[in-house]
C-alpha cells in the first residue's frame, strides 16, 4: 500500500500538469516539460501546476493517502500479529481499515492511468525522463531521512541491509509502489504501442481473458492466487490494460453507475468483514480475524477495484480548480516516503504507535486518528518545501542535464552498437512468414 511526484500524466503539456501523478502520487509522472521555461519568479512552474491540476482529482488523491496512512497506523506495526483483533471497539476499528490500503493504492493508480490513456504515441525517452525525476526524490527524502536519523541516534544500530535500501531505494524494493511505478512508466510506452497494434478485438479478448482470471477467480476466493503480481509492476500493467480499454473504446458510466460500483464494493467488504468478526465471536478462534482470513481486502480483489474505479470516474467529473487542494494534493508523495522510509517507519509503528501498545490507552481511536493527521500534514509541509527548494534549483535545469544524458547514451559506441545488431536480418521469421502468405 503502498501505494505509492507526482506520478501523473504523460497525455500532453496540459494533461501532465492536470494529472499531477506525484507517486503520490504513489502512489499517481513528475513535472510538467516547461521546467526550464524562464519565469518572473522560481516559484512560478509550482504555482502553475497547482492552479492547473483538477481538484476532484486532486481532491481525491488526498483521501486515498490519508486511507494508506490509516492501513499503515494498523497493520505495519511489528506487534500486530501478537493483538488479538476482534474483541473490543478499537479491534473492530482496525479491522475496519484493512481495505484502506489497498484501495489508496488502486486509487493512486487509476488516477495515473487515467491521464495515460490519453496519449496514443508516448515516447520511451518521455517516460525515462519522469522516471529519472521521480529516482530523484526519492533518493534525496532518504539520504536526508538516513542522514537525519543518523545524526538524532548517533548510536542506532544499522543494518547493512537498512544502509542499501536508504541509498538504493528504487532497486532494493524499499518503496513497493515507487518501484513498481518507474517500472511501469519505462514498459508503458511499448505497452501502449503493443495494445493500439492488436486493435480494439484482441484488446477487448486480453482485458477479458485477464479480468476473468485475476478479476474474479483471483478476486473473489481466498486459495486461488492464480499467479497474481501482488507488489508488482505487472499488477499496474493489468490495472493498465483494463482502464485503457475502457477509455479508448468504451462509453463513458453514468454517475449512477459508478456510486452503484463504490457501493456494491464497499457492502461486499463490510459483509466480509463482518462475517470473520461473527466466526471470531461464535468461536473464539483468532485466526479469523487475523490478514489472511480478510483475503477480499488485498491488492487487485474485486470490491477494492470496484471502489476505486468508481471514486476515480466520479472524481474525474469534477473540473474545478481550487488551488489549496491542489497544493496539498501535489505533497502527497512526501507523506507516502516520509511515513514508509525504512528508518522512520520502525520508529512510527514500532516505538511511537506499536499497535499492542496503543490499544491500552485510555483513547486509542482518537489517538491514532491524531498521530494519521500529523504524519499528513507534516508529509505535506515537508513536500512544499521540497518543491519549492527544486524550483530553485534542480527543476531550472533538469531537463537539459537529462536531454544531454540521453544524447550521450544514444550516441555511445555501445548504444551504436546494439542498435547495429539489433537489426533485422533477411531471413528472419517476420520475412519468412510475409514470403509464406505470398
Amino acid at each position: 500500500m503502498n501505494p505509492a511526484d507526482n506520478v501523473q500524466t504523460m497525455a500532453s503539456a496540459d494533461s501532465e500538469s492536470r494529472a499531477g501523478i506525484h507517486a503520490s502520487e504513489i502512489c499517481e509522472g513528475l513535472r510538467s516539460s516547461s521546467r526550464d521555461t524562464s519565469s518572473s519568479s522560481p516559484f512560478s512552474p509550482v504555482i502553475r501546476r497547482w492552479r492547473s491540476r483538477e481538484s476532484g482529482v486532486e481532491g481525491l488523491r488526498i483521501i486515498a493517502m490519508v486511507m494508506i496512512v490509516a492501513y499503515h497506523s494498523c497493520w505495519n506495526s511489528t506487534a500486530v500479529h501478537d493483538v488479538a483483533l476482534g474483541s473490543s471497539a478499537f479491534d473492530l476499528w482496525a479491522l475496519s481499515l484493512s481495505p484502506l490500503g489497498k484501495t489508496g493504492v488502486a486509487i493512486f493508480f487509476l488516477i495515473t492511468a487515467w491521464y495515460l490513456c490519453e496519449r496514443e504515441a508516448p515516447t520511451f525517452r518521455s517516460s525515462l525522463r519522469k522516471a529519472c525525476y521521480l529516482a530523484l526524490e526519492v533518493l534525496m527524502y532518504n539520504i536526508i531521512l538516513f542522514s537525519e536519523y543518523h545524526i538524532l541516534v548517533p548510536n542506532a544500530l544499522l543494518s547493512v541491509g537498512d544502509i542499501v535500501k536508504n541509498l538504493f531505494p528504487i532497486s532494493s524494493n524499499a518503496l513497493w509502489y515507487v518501484t513498481a511505478y518507474i517500472m511501469f512508466l519505462l514498459l508503458y510506452p511499448f505497452v501502449t504501442a503493443a495494445l493500439h497494434a492488436i486493435g480494439q478485438s484482441m484488446h477487448a479478448r486480453l482485458a477479458l481473458v485477464l479480468f476473468a482470471v485475476w478479476g474474479i477467480a483471483y478476486g473473489l476466493t481466498r486459495y486461488a492466487t492464480w499467479e497474481f503480481p501482488t507488489l508488482s509492476f505487472i499488477y499496474f500493467i493489468y490495472l493498465y490494460i483494463l482502464l485503457s480499454y475502457y477509455r479508448w473504446y468504451l462509453r463513458e458510466i453514468t454517475p449512477s453507475t459508478a456510486w452503484l460500483m463504490v457501493a456494491a464494493g464497499c457492502v461486499i467488504l463490510v459483509v466480509h468483514i463482518t462475517s470473520c468478526v461473527l466466526a471470531f465471536r461464535y468461536t473464539g478462534n483468532h485466526s479469523y480475524t487475523n490478514i489472511d482470513h480478510l483475503f477480499l481486502t488485498g491488492e487487485g480483489k474485486l470490491p477494492v477495484l470496484l471502489v476505486a474505479f468508481g471514486l476515480v470516474s466520479l472524481a474525474v467529473r469534477c473540473h474545478r480548480r481550487i488551488i489549496g487542494i491542489n497544493a496539498v494534493a501535489s505533497a502527497m508523495f512526501g507523506v507516502y516516503v516520509l511515513h514508509e522510509n525504512v528508518v522512520l517507519n520502525d520508529l512510527l509503528w514500532s516505538e511511537m504507535f506499536p499497535l499492542k501498545q496503543v490499544r491500552t490507552w485510555r483513547a486509542p481511536i482518537a489517538m491514532l486518528i491524531v498521530a494519521i493527521v500529523c504524519i499528513v500534514v507534516f508529509g505535506t509541509i515537508v513536500d512544499i518545501l521540497r518543491q519549492l527548494l527544486f524550483a530553485m534549483t534542480i527543476d531550472k535545469h533538469f531537463n537539459t542535464w537529462f536531454d544531454a544524458a540521453y544524447r550521450w547514451l544514444c550516441g555511445c559506441r555501445l548504444a551504436q552498437w546494439l542498435r547495429a545488431s539489433l537489426q533485422p536480418v533477411k531471413g528472419s521469421w517476420t520475412t519468412q512468414k510475409g514470403e509464406h502468405h505470398e
